[in-house]
């Protein structure tokens, strides 16, 4: 349980993160910016369009939904139930 305990601070921590990189990058530019699931992916060399794309019916249109996400918010849904979930019992 504590291994997932931590897994679940790394992804809240890497959220954060994320979130804070696309602030900054907010203000150098002077407009929004909210980098998207697949474009972070493709930074790495994963098509998330061809993802989405091969996935079979309805698994295809959630992965294109989690695509158009930004990936703080991904990792930080994840990393905030994982904690909820492996919070330590009194």
């Amino acid at each position: 349980m504590a291994a997932f305990r931590l897994l679940a601070w790394i992804f809240v921590a890497i959220a954060i993160a994320l979130l804070g990189a696309d602030g900054v990058t907010s203000l150098e530019t002077g407009e929004p910016v909210m980098r998207s699931t697949e474009f972070m992916l493709g930074l790495i060399g994963i098509d998330g369009a061809a993802i989405a794309e091969n996935s079979p019916g309805g698994v295809s249109q959630a992965i294109r939904t989690i695509m158009g996400l930004p990936l703080w918010g991904v990792f930080g849904v994840i990393g905030v139930v994982m904690t909820l979930i492996f919070r330590p019992m009194e």
